[in-house]
């Protein structure tokens, strides 16, 4: 027959052992709370992509609607994208449809995405490399 002092340690865990498993616990999610969703880096160039073609047809649909001539406003962008405009001055599409014609170049560790505004008819397209 055991002692009623080896039955009550056999049964249950230790508070240190408890404040173990929840220090450990703790630790875990806060690594997974600072690490966040994994990204990448193309899928955000891309959806940055999208976003300016956009911004580039609402301002054609602007200035249709208007009457007026609009000049494209860039969006704002995520970090570690590099844009070009050209031409420099920027894309104003005119109240018939056109546009000044013109393109933004988005640069991501060697991929190019570009957007294109047609001079003629002043759709977007966008072309991915």
């Amino acid at each position: 027959m055991t002692s009623p002092s080896n039955a009550s340690r056999a049964g249950g865990f230790t508070l240190m052992e408890m404040l173990v498993v929840i220090a450990v616990m703790a630790i875990i999610l806060v690594l997974i709370t600072n690490y966040g969703a994994p990204r990448s880096q193309w899928l955000t160039t891309q959806a940055a992509a999208h976003d300016i073609a956009n911004a580039m047809r609402i301002a054609r649909g602007q200035a249709i609607a208007q009457g007026r001539p609009v000049a494209f406003i860039m969006p704002r962008l995520p970090g570690g994208v590099s844009v070009s405009i050209a031409p420099p001055t920027g894309i104003v599409f005119a109240p018939d449809g056109s546009a000044s014609g013109g393109h933004v170049t988005l640069r991501d560790a060697g991929r190019i995405v570009t957007i294109n505004a047609d001079w003629l008819t002043g759709q977007v397209h966008i072309n991915a490399q």
